[in-house]
């Protein structure tokens, strides 16, 4: 009797594959002809940026540049040089259950840079890379609803419950321009000595078929000049876009992930002093839309002219999907390798992140470098924990959880530098659960025939709130001839008729 059921079916996207891992890639240069032999390395920071994304069979495969600037202090003293070193990063990661038509969102961070000499003319540097890809696969969830046409000797209790199914997973790319001002008496400036820019994602919302998300990227750039001085430059570049989508639903719930393509810097001309730093900033919105659907479904059947049996199966579905973002600030102290001097350049990298139930652990990489009253140039480390307690209910879990730093500040201290990092955590607080559904059904009438016959009607005491359908079916009886026998009582001494 298969066929006489009435099936809906839920065009979504599952989830087939999530994973991550975490490598070092390794690059050497050599210093070009034109610069100075190298004495020490004073620091290093860069920029990764996505090539490509492919989704294979079983497989997704990730291509990226960690372009770094490797600072160093010449072997016959004099100011700060830099040399750009290019890191190639390519990652396959297994994916059972992929294939060449799925979508993939993925993410890639630097968590640490680190650069030291071979010899006076060639550079090696390690950059600690932090993978991240979940893969979306289009699936047909097939869901019995109700009967196919009418049939009064069965009846069934149906049911609905909310599902968050992902319906849309899409990317869009962009390109933000802007001018920053030369730092205040920055002069002769010839060369950008170190570039580093993040993207952070402040607000997303979702109208009419459409993803609306806004944000800032935060460029911080040191410039050199011929007579050796470094100036420090930070700066901010706002950006709003709007992507279209195939979400129609009332209730959607949107995520957005960034990742730079590419990051150019223009420096003006050298004889124009009022000039401005071009730059051109490349970036991939990859973005994922669930919808809040009710789904109806059987949740029990009978008869009482014959022996049903429902044939029932254990559904999973996520019944609830929302955005958690929190913002916490960790402070602490970064011992000095070096004398006090002016604060050229702080940088902050998160780790590992660790989700332990609704708490979010991680910590935090603070970078500075200082240049001396003598023209030397000294640095600064420090490591700090930070800890994120979410108040997510019971039964949810954290998946996609992003941590990043929004903002990092130092100041001056006795033999240190006094920290602050801002960090900005965001998270899908996903809630699962289990439903017993009915998705087809078995007749046994010789069982009904060996069945010895019921009585006309019962007299049954039932408890307040006791549940009709279960005591309709149990006595082969329907809820509506209870309540025609009993009018407005439910409980205490019932009348149960049997059905006719």
């Amino acid at each position: 009797m298969d066929t006489s059921l009435k099936k809906d079916n839920y065009e979504h996207l599952a989830p087939v594959w999530s994973g991550s891992l975490s490598r070092d890639f390794t690059a050497e240069s050599i210093v070009p002809d034109a610069m100075p032999d190298m004495g020490s390395v004073i620091d290093a920071d860069g920029v990764i940026t996505l090539r490509s994304k492919e989704t294979e069979a079983g497989a997704v495969a990730l291509a990226a540049t960690v372009s770094v600037s490797v600072m160093y202090v010449p072997e016959t003293g004099g100011g700060m040089q830099s040399v750009a070193v290019t890191v190639p990063v390519e990652v396959r990661m297994d994916a059972p259950g992929a294939d060449l038509d799925c979508q993939t969102v993925a993410r890639l961070r630097v968590r640490a840079i680190d650069a030291k000499m071979v010899n006076s003319r060639k550079l090696s540097v390690r950059a600690d890379v932090d993978c991240e890809a979940t893969v979306y696969q289009k699936r047909s969830l097939e869901i019995a609803s109700g009967l196919a046409g009418e049939n009064a000797a069965i009846h069934i209790l149906t049911k609905t419950a909310a599902m968050a199914a992902v319906t849309d997973v899409r990317e869009k790319t962009f390109v933000v321009t802007d001018e920053y001002a030369l730092p205040a008496g920055c002069t002769g400036v010839d060369r950008i000595v170190m570039q580093r820019v993040d993207a952070h994602m402040e607000d997303v919302k979702y109208v009419s078929g459409k993803v609306v998300f806004r944000g800032r990227i935060r460029a911080a750039l040191l410039l050199g000049g011929q007579d050796g001085r470094v100036w420090s430059g930070r700066y901010e570049t706002e950006y709003s876009q709007i992507m279209e989508v195939t979400a129609s639903a009332a209730d959607v719930t949107a995520s957005v992930m960034m990742m730079f393509t590419g990051a150019y810097f223009d420096l003006p001309e050298r004889q124009d002093a009022d000039g401005k730093v071009k730059a051109e900033l490349h970036l991939v919105a990859q973005t994922v839309c669930r919808e809040i659907r009710e789904v109806g479904y059987i949740a029990d059947l009978y008869s009482n002219r014959t022996v049903l049996t429902g044939q029932t199966e254990e559904l999973s579905i996520v019944s609830a999907a929302q955005p958690v973002s929190m913002r916490q600030t960790v402070t602490g102290s970064a011992e000095l390798m070096g004398g006090a001097g002016e604060v050229l350049s702080v940088t902050a990298a998160v780790g590992s992140v660790t989700v332990e139930g609704e708490t979010v652990k991680t910590t935090v990489n603070i970078r500075a470098v200082l240049q001396q009253e003598d023209g030397g140039f000294a640095t600064a480390r420090s490591r700090l924990a930070a800890e994120f307690t979410t108040d997510i209910p019971a039964g949810t879990a954290l998946q996609n959880v992003t941590v990043t730093a929004a903002d990092v500040y130092c100041g001056a201290a006795a033999g240190a530098l006094d920290v602050r990092a801002v960090l900005q955590m965001e998270a899908m607080a996903v809630t699962a659960r289990t439903v017993t559904v009915i998705g087809g059904i078995e007749e046994d009438p010789e069982a009904w025939a060996a069945a010895p016959a019921a009585p006309s009607i019962w007299l049954v005491r039932l408890e307040p709130g006791a549940d009709m359908w279960s005591v309709a079916k149990k006595y082969h009886s329907t809820v509506d001839a209870i309540a025609a026998a009993n009018g407005e009582q439910q409980s205490g001494l019932l009348l149960i008729p049997k059905a006719r």
